[in-house]
């Protein structure tokens, strides 16, 4: 988990790092697993758990999955990426 540049920059400098932000890309990659998934399509900003999927089915003994990455999507205001996690603006 170290070898994510932000993770190893916040441990280096001694700042927090939540354990929710380790098992996110667990959890994301613990899917791979479960369902023994062979390819696997993500955005650009998902490569670091597309990566975790591959490392945890090698290690479960499966196949490693093809991981396909595409560029982040714009949202139709052509600035801010294409995501429900953004708050609505109403009309």
């Amino acid at each position: 988990m170290l070898e994510r540049e932000d993770f190893t920059k916040r441990f280096k400098e001694n700042l927090p790092i939540s354990i929710h932000e380790f098992f996110y890309p667990l959890m994301q990659g613990y899917d791979s697993v479960a369902l023994e998934a062979d390819v696997e399509l993500g955005g650009t900003d998902q490569k670091f758990n597309l990566l975790m999927g591959r490392t945890l089915q090698k290690e479960f003994g499966q196949e490693p999955q093809i991981a396909l990455m595409m560029p982040i999507l714009e949202g139709l205001d052509g600035v801010n990426k294409m995501s429900k996690s953004l708050a609505i603006i109403s009309a």
